[in-house]
Formats: structure tokens, sequence, C-alpha cells
């Protein structure tokens, strides 16, 4: 009683040698995986961005204005928008409290965290959005103007 025994093809063979190769380079990818991911302070206002692997520890050092616009990077990509203020405790050492009372006008606080850019960007789409509104309102008027003019015709070519 001998048993006959399938012959594997090339092809076969090729494909589960590609599977292993790929199960192989997986393996090693994830050593380079983060395991974990931490936040700090590296003295003088900036953050610190620690990630840890099992072979390997990675860090970027960030200005806050960086750090922020990688809060809203990571808020996006989960489809969010978060609602930002600075803290009112003692953790918060930069001086905000100035701000958020209106001691300090807002545009000498760039060094605290937000681009002198994103104020101004702020003010013009602010001036922007207003001027529509006036323009919009002004061509309402005039429509409606128009129309009694026309309605004003109207009645005096009746009579």
């Amino acid at each position: 009683m001998t048993k006959n025994k399938k012959e594997i093809s090339q092809t076969r063979k090729k494909i589960h040698e590609f599977y292993e190769e790929q199960e192989y380079l997986s393996i090693q990818q994830n050593t380079n995986r983060a395991r974990s991911v931490t936040v700090g302070t590296a003295f003088g206002g900036i953050v610190e961005l620690i990630m840890r692997s099992d072979y390997a520890t990675v860090w970027a050092q960030m200005q806050p204005v960086e750090a922020i616009e990688l809060m809203e990077q990571i808020a996006a990509g989960c489809g969010v928008e978060i609602a930002m203020r600075p803290k009112q405790n003692f953790s918060s050492w930069r001086g905000w409290q100035e701000v958020v009372n209106q001691e300090v006008r807002v545009e000498s606080i760039e060094w605290k965290g937000t681009a002198p850019y994103q104020l101004k960007q702020q003010e013009e789409t602010s001036r922007l959005f207003e001027s529509q509104k006036k323009e919009s309102s002004t061509s309402r008027k005039r429509k409606n103007s128009a129309k009694k003019v026309n309605v004003t015709e109207e009645n005096k070519e009746n009579e």
C-alpha cells in the first residue's frame, strides 16, 4: 500500500516561499514600530515627543506652535475638532493669564503659542466676512429699491 504523493507545482512552491518571506518581513517590521509614546518638556517651553520601540527610541522637540499643529493634525485624522484654551492653573507658567483677562493686546502674543501669520489670517478672515455681509445687505437694498421703482412706474402707466 503505497500512497501516491501529489507533486507540488513550481508555482505553488513560489507562492509558499513568497508568503514565508512576507511573514518574515512583517515580523521584522514590527520590531521598528513604536510601543509607547510619551510627551514631556525639554525646558524653555519646548515640548518633547518620545516614541519607544523594542530596539530604538526616537524623539522630536517642538515649539508650542508645532505641538498645537500636531494636535490639530491628529484630531483631523480622527475626524474631530478640539476646542483649546490656555490652562488657568499653576502648570501654565507661560503667562497666559494676561491674555485671558485681556491685560495684553492679542497682537503682542505671538511668542505664546500662536504664530503671527495665524493671527493675521484670523483678522483677514473676519474682515472679509464682515465686508461680505455688508455687500450682501447693500445688494438686497438695491434690489428692493429697484422693485419699488418698477412698481411705481407700472402704476403711473396704468393710470
